[in-house]
């Protein structure tokens, strides 16, 4: 009897053992990915926005698919904070700034919306 449940807790404790070293190697080939990716966005995107304020902005988008995001508008403020994320089909994730400047589109078409508060537009940009 006392064998047999000293034979299942060792068992079980192997179990318990191999599936916490999977779980490390995944972790560990994972980590491995992502300091291996690289954006196909990657780089320097600028142009203007239009529409109830105007202006340029400046998308940089690093290595692993972060952004920050520069706005000057013509009333002379400028505005920047590192915020957001492109997505590998070019989608812009919540790249915003602290004011409230919200840029919504694509860096595959390079335009889209942009929102901050009761203002609204466009943008574009070219890749540098």
């Amino acid at each position: 009897m006392m064998k047999t449940r000293l034979f299942r807790l060792t068992v079980l404790m192997l179990a318990f053992t191999m599936t916490s070293c999977d779980q490390i190697l995944d972790n560990y080939w994972d980590r491995k990915a992502q300091e291996q990716y690289v954006s196909p966005y990657k780089g320097t995107y600028k142009g203007n926005y239009s529409g109830d304020e105007v202006g340029t902005i400046t998308i940089e988008v690093a290595k692993s698919g972060n952004t920050s995001l520069v706005k000057t508008s013509k009333f002379g403020t400028d505005d920047s904070f590192s915020s957001g994320t492109v997505t590998d089909d070019g989608s812009l994730n919540s790249v915003r700034l602290q004011s409230g400047f919200t840029l919504l589109g694509n860096l595959n078409t390079k335009s889209g919306t942009w929102k901050m508060g009761e203002w609204n537009g466009n943008w574009s940009v070219l890749k540098q």
